[in-house]
């Protein structure tokens, strides 16, 4: 299914003849190779021979890449080149058996602005619904230059298990359609999404990833609830500069959490990151780091909960500096840790600061700490001093430096 534009002569050309080997391989094994390539690098193998013609039509893995059409000789813009991606997806589905689909990945460029974002989005849509007909298991998708603004009905599917979106407005009712659409899903991965509902729920949901620059809608006073009562692992990482700190329910089941409090939080506050961690409290294996210039504590530990089942705690530099406090008040709040991992970048200005009455803590289950850092890190030296001064043996140390 070569573009009306291509040389037929020139695509021969690119394309190299099918060993003996490989060309003796049976289909479905061919199929599965060809899913390693982009669905337009597929389609150009039907030149290869005969036998070849109609693989490309059953490849069990899509990967339509705009990437694919930036280098094209045959558009002059962008704009063009988004007309021939659209054109060539949209054929490509067409053209497709009918026959079951183990993943669709996608990634997209809107080139033609934000005026009327849902109908840019339109194509998009239709093309994940499609996947989603043919009963995908996993979707990918990723937008480049603007948001996607992803229609929730579209996420229709008893055979769906892992949704990664990178780059897209989800508006209000997409969590609501997930749940009740998708009732197989376990892995669900959203970076740099503007989220619109008030509520994010799953109970189905076992892997919970919010990465860099997930951003909550702020037309509402109070904080975004996360709720999602089958995970057993959640990272959270997202710029709450528009936002409060959100509110973690039904985590009973979490293993492990890593958590990134970022993006000049102004409603970071002490009782604001209680109710955070609070949610937590039960996790046996913590990641904590904080990025958001100086948080001062006024003189109190009520920020921490009592994390009773925790056993293995990791921290960044911000927790360190300011003379251990935020360190120290972790130790206190953590009485069943067995391992405490230290990642130190001297570079690093965050901080939480606050005083202590009493810099004293007992954990007594504790039996190594790791201290991950460069060779020449100036807080090293304070840093073991310091666990030696608290009782700890150089035998429970274990240094790891990186470049």
């Amino acid at each position: 299914m070569a573009e009306p534009s291509d040389n037929r002569r020139m695509v021969r050309a690119r394309v190299p003849r099918a060993p003996g080997r490989i060309g003796a391989l049976p289909d479905d094994v061919l199929r599965r190779i060809m899913s390693q390539l982009s669905s337009r690098e597929a389609v150009h193998t039907c030149l290869l021979a005969r036998r070849w013609r109609n693989l490309w039509r059953e490849v069990p893995i899509i990967n339509a890449t705009f990437e694919d059409f930036e280098d094209s000789a045959a558009a002059h813009d962008r704009i063009e080149r988004e007309a021939m991606f659209k054109k060539f997806v949209t054929r490509f589905l067409l053209l497709r058996n009918r026959v079951g689909l183990d993943e669709f990945r996608l990634d997209y460029s809107l080139a033609g602005g934000t005026e009327d974002l849902n109908a840019s989005s339109a194509d998009a849509n239709l093309w994940i619904y499609n996947a989603l007909q043919w009963n995908a298991w996993a979707v990918k998708v990723l937008s480049r230059e603007h948001q996607l603004e992803l229609d929730p009905a579209v996420f229709t599917s008893s055979f769906l298990r892992r949704l990664h979106i990178s780059s897209a407005r989800l508006v209000p009712g997409f969590f609501d359609q997930l749940q009740l659409g998708c009732p197989a899903l376990e892995y669900l991965f959203l970076s740099v999404c503007l989220i619109m509902d008030h509520e994010i729920f799953s109970n189905t949901v076992k892997v919970l990833i919010l990465a860099e620059e997930v951003m909550f809608s702020c037309d509402h006073d109070d904080p975004v609830s996360i709720s999602a009562a089958s995970a057993i692992s959640v990272t959270i990482e997202c710029d709450l500069s528009v936002a409060r700190l959100p509110t973690l329910k039904n985590m009973e089941s979490l293993e492990t959490a890593s958590v990134l409090l970022c993006g000049h939080v102004t409603a970071c506050d002490a009782d604001g990151i209680r109710q955070f961690l609070g949610g937590l409290s039960h996790v046996p294996s913590l990641d904590f780091r904080y990025m958001d210039g100086k948080l001062t504590m006024e003189k109190n530990k009520r920020w921490c909960p009592t994390f009773s089942n925790l056993i293995n705690l990791t921290v960044d530099t911000s927790c360190v500096r300011a003379d251990f406090y935020a360190l120290i008040v972790f130790l206190q709040n953590s009485p069943s840790l067995k391992k405490l991992t230290l990642k130190l970048d001297q570079a690093c200005v965050y901080v939480i600061s606050g005083e202590l009455e009493d810099r004293s803590f007992t954990c007594e289950q504790l039996e190594i700490v790791e201290i991950i850092c460069s060779e020449t890190n100036e807080l090293l030296p304070r840093v073991t001093q310091f666990l030696r001064d608290s009782g700890i043996g150089a035998d429970q140390m274990r240094i790891t430096h990186k470049n």
